[in-house]
Parts: C-alpha cells; structure tokens; sequence
C-alpha cells in the first residue's frame, strides 16, 4: 500500500470517527430504519474509500454530500416501490413482457450479425458469448495467437453492438 493511500485511509478513519453519528442522523431524519440507516452509514465510507484523490480540507463536506444523496436515493426507490404497489403491480407482468420480447428482438439481431461474420469470427464470438469461453481457453482449442483471438472478440462485438444499437433505434 502507497504512503497516499495509508494516508487517505487514515483520513477516511479519522472523519468516520468524527461524523459517523452525524451521518447516522442524516438518514435518522428521514425516518429510515436504524438498520438500514447503518448500512447506508456503511455506503457512505465505502463510496469515500474508493476516491483516488482526497482533500483533506472538504472530506467533511464531501461526506456529508455523499450521505444526503444516499439518502434521496433511497427515498426514491422506496416512494417507486410503494407506488407500484399501490397500482396492483400490473406494471411488472406488463414490464416483463416488453422486456422479454426486447430480448428476443435484440438477440434476433444478434444471430443476424453473426451469420454475416467470416467463420472464424462467428466462432470465436459464439464461443464467448454463448459458451463463455475466455480467450486463453479460445487460443488453446484454435490455435490462433492471443492477441488475435482478442482482435476478433473485438471486432465481433463491436459489430453486434452497431447492428443491435442501429436497430432499437439508439
């Protein structure tokens, strides 16, 4: 571990054991459980402790910020989650249904790309697609170079991707 990140993490500590509880009443406010509101705590410091570069000067403003939108995030899902099911959840069958025929439409799409593909390339996009081969495994049973099995993934995906995009219409 780097001086910068021993630093950062000692930081992180000293400011967790400063405004913790003030954190804690962030979410206390809003009438959330006291366990969730632990977790979300826990949330906060976790998101901080992902941070590359840290001022140590704003780390109790950047804290704070952090706490009052998990805290509107969370609020949100639950107003959504207790819309629906006001509404009787009809919504969800509706939702999976649409999603369902999505999938079908996109992977329609899909098998059309790849039947235009050269045949290598179909095979190596279909032994990591379909058969969730990594390309060591692929290099082994064709033989090809690494670099060139990871090419053709490339490719390959990146050709799926332009005709699925083209045609939902993003």
């Amino acid at each position: 571990m780097t001086t910068i990140e021993m630093t950062n993490r000692r930081l992180i500590g000293e400011i967790y054991q400063k405004i913790r509880p003030e954190v804690f009443s962030i979410f206390r406010q809003a009438c959330i459980p006291e366990d969730t509101c632990k977790d979300l705590v826990q949330e906060v410091f976790l998101k901080i402790l992902c941070l590359d570069i840290i001022i140590e000067s704003q780390l109790k403003a950047l804290t704070v910020t952090i706490a009052y939108q998990k805290r509107t995030d969370y609020l949100r899902h639950r107003a959504y989650i207790n819309k629906c099911k006001k509404d009787g959840g009809w919504w969800m069958e509706r939702s999976y249904f649409y999603m369902e025929a999505e999938v079908s439409d996109i992977l329609q799409v899909e098998m059309k790309v790849i039947h235009c593909m050269s045949e290598k390339d179909a095979m190596i996009y279909q032994m990591t697609r379909f058969e969730e081969k990594t390309a060591d495994e692929i290099v082994k049973e064709t033989g090809l170079s690494k670099r060139a099995v990871e090419g053709r993934i490339y490719r390959s995906r990146m050709m799926v991707r332009g005709a699925v995009k083209k045609a939902m219409g993003f």
